[in-house]
């Protein structure tokens, strides 16, 4: 009672000017309790996190390399974490359907996208893409790189890229090479190095590798370009011929196959990548312990060696990083599917 007494004296004796001076304390005073307020609302998600079960959608089926490596990364952390960690398959439209839903869920970190380079490609081939890679997500690391392979039939006459190049260029519009899918980074690859290399092949597209290579192997089509271990077994039975691997250094599964930029192509030194990314605004503290517990579950040498029998490197890497890969690939994505007029609908 005595303080508020002092307040209105004060009122009393300054009058306007000294309900303006109280009312600037209060107001700042009013500010700062709000910024403290607003402070610890923004630290509560990431002190929290995770505070529930948290879901890794994986928008391919299951039992593929993105799959394999989802589950390998859940089981562990959940364990360091303590929460149920559950892998969800939502496969369809070139992975825009997960996609969508992780992009469409709350920014707290408890839905996650653990993908393939496919989420940089796909948009550009869509008149209305559900995503935007750049938009829509905050990447937090990449998880490993693979390799594809140009690789011919037994009967074809040529032992090296160079031979084959010379082959194709003798005889117009008579070879083709198949991939895994329109659109594909196989297809992809492949109109690269036609234009690299100035070609006139067909394109002839599977729905999936193994589709792709029966008839590689049955010679129906005389090239393709494929997984490197996919084509690893039958390159050591002499079914087929491996004449170069996309990268910027040779794969470690097929180390006697020089890269294409070593043939002479330039344009296929890419790496095919899998990654894990959260919706856009996720806090940068839910990003940062993302990208470090997961990057020490790659560091693991039993997964290293057990994502390297399927053709993956694991890797690893920063936010920042990622993000760079993730502008940069979709930019260069976007300029070969534009240039080379490949569509969807």
């Amino acid at each position: 009672m005595q303080g508020c007494g002092r307040v209105a004296g004060l009122f009393a004796r300054r009058g306007r000017s000294g309900r303006s001076a109280l009312s600037g304390l209060w107001l700042g005073a009013l500010v700062a309790g709000q910024l403290a307020m607003s402070g610890a609302a923004a630290a509560q998600p990431v002190q929290a996190f995770p505070s529930k079960p948290v879901r890794i959608v994986v928008p391919y089926p299951a039992g593929g390399a993105t799959d394999v490596l989802a589950r390998a990364i859940a089981e562990p952390l959940g364990k360091q974490w303590q929460r149920p960690i559950v892998v969800e398959n939502k496969p369809g439209a070139s992975g825009m359907i997960g996609a969508d839903a992780v992009a469409k869920a709350a920014p707290d970190g408890h839905t996650a996208l653990l993908t393939i380079t496919t989420l940089v490609q796909a948009p550009s081939l869509y008149a209305k893409a559900p995503v935007d890679p750049v938009r829509d997500f905050v990447p937090v690391s990449e998880l490993g790189t693979t390799s594809l392979v140009l690789a011919v039939h037994q009967s074809v006459p040529a032992s090296t890229l160079a031979e084959f190049i010379a082959l194709v260029r003798a005889a117009p519009g008579k070879y083709s090479y198949g991939s895994f899918g329109t659109g594909s980074s196989g297809h992809l690859y492949g109109e690269i190095f036609k234009e690299s290399a100035r070609l006139d092949m067909t394109h002839v597209s599977y729905k999936g590798e193994a589709a792709e290579l029966n008839d590689l192997l049955g010679g129906q089509v005389p090239a393709a370009i494929i997984s490197v271990m996919g084509a690893k077994p039958h390159v050591a039975s002499g079914r087929l011929r491996a004449l170069a691997v996309t990268g910027p250094a040779r794969a470690p599964q097929l180390p006697g196959v020089p890269t294409f930029a070593e043939a002479g192509i330039g344009g296929m030194e890419s790496m095919g990548w899998f990654g894990l990314l959260l919706p856009a605004a996720t806090p940068r503290q839910i990003v940062d312990k993302y990208a470090a517990d997961v990057n020490r579950i790659l560091a693991t040498p039993a997964l290293r060696g057990r994502m390297g029998e399927m053709g993956v490197v694991l890797s690893g890497s920063t936010p920042d990083a990622f993000a760079q890969t993730v502008q940069s690939d979709y930019a260069r994505w976007g300029k070969v599917i534009r240039t080379r007029n490949i569509r969807f609908d």
